[in-house]
């Protein structure tokens, strides 16, 4: 069995369980039960409460005493990513030009759907049964961390759209923030299942670690994959880091500023291709590369702390 598929093994009960007792509550408006309905047929995000189930296994707890805690991050992370949706004022989804929920429903509705998952995780927190108080309490002080954590990484981030003077630093600073939430779930999982200190942060540190990976392959992807992105990314989001590597070069932060200027109007291909070139010359991909690499090692070497460390090794094989 691959990653992926075993991610979906672990993960799609949790996640469609977390939309199950969502509408158990039935929410008054059926505008907001149509748009959380389609929300809830796109979010295949397995991979976080699987990590959450592979994290309790691995200090060997019993992984039915997560399904609370795993159901609330779900609907959180749905949450965070419709709020997303509105910040970076995105309306379709990359090549295939897929409109998001903001645009299909707008962006109240698309807010106030966000507001409606967060109180859906809430809720999930109100009752872990198996758990004693002291250990409920840890999760939840957890939970509030990361979530708190990943928000002011959000908030920050404004502050770097259209901005030549980003460092690679201070942008790394706020990828590392947002990968707070993959550290949460791990630990998470490990202090429910009762795992040792050393456990629960060697996990912790693996969930960071792996965070930086997914976060920092999206940078490059973005720059160097797909123009539709790209084009978002300049237009109205932070620069990718492979672009922020290279905004010490004088004809980067020309050629960015004559882009700047001409908005709303969008790049060319022709213009998005000079700007590639610029980055190459610059190393963007190597060095964006070079820093995934590094933090693959670190979550390697977090993981040979445990008992069983193949599944989480197995994250880096395909």
């Amino acid at each position: 069995m691959d990653v992926k598929d075993r991610m979906r093994e672990l993960g799609e009960g949790i996640v469609n369980e977390a939309f199950d007792d969502l509408f158990s509550h039935g929410i008054p408006s059926s505008k907001a039960n149509r748009v959380l309905r389609k929300f809830s047929r796109w979010w295949t995000d397995y991979t976080r409460a699987a990590l959450i189930v592979m994290s309790c296994q691995a200090v060997g707890g019993d992984p039915v005493l997560v399904r609370q805690a795993a159901k609330s991050l779900v609907l959180a992370g749905g949450a965070f990513d419709l709020h997303d949706d509105i910040i970076d004022r995105s309306f379709v989804r990359k090549k295939a030009r897929k409109k998001t929920i903001q645009g299909q429903f707008g962006m109240e509705a698309t807010l106030l759907a966000g507001d409606a998952l967060l109180i859906g995780g809430l809720v999930n927190l109100a009752e872990m049964p198996g758990l004693s108080n002291a250990t409920k309490k840890e999760v939840v002080a957890e939970i509030t961390k990361g979530l708190f954590e990943l928000g002011s990484a959000e908030m920050d981030e404004m502050a770097f759209v259209h901005n030549l003077d980003t460092t690679p630093r201070s942008y790394i600073r706020i990828l590392w923030m947002k990968s707070g939430d993959l550290e949460s779930y791990t630990k998470v999982g490990a202090m429910i299942g009762n795992g040792s200190k050393e456990e629960v942060e060697a996990l912790g540190m693996y969930g960071r670690c792996l965070g930086m990976v997914c976060i920092l392959r999206d940078e490059l992807e973005d720059t160097f994959n797909d123009f539709y992105e790209l084009r978002s990314r300049i237009s109205s989001e932070s620069l990718p880091l492979p672009i922020v590597y290279s905004l010490g070069d004088a004809k980067c932060r020309s050629h960015l500023k004559k882009l700047f200027r001409a908005l709303p109007k969008e790049p060319s291909d022709k213009e998005l291709e000079r700007l590639i070139e610029i980055i190459d010359q610059n190393r963007g991909f190597d060095k964006g590369q070079a820093l995934i690499n590094k933090y693959v090692r670190r979550a390697r070497a977090e993981a040979r702390k445990l008992k069983d460390p193949e599944p989480f090794l197995a994250m880096f094989h395909s």
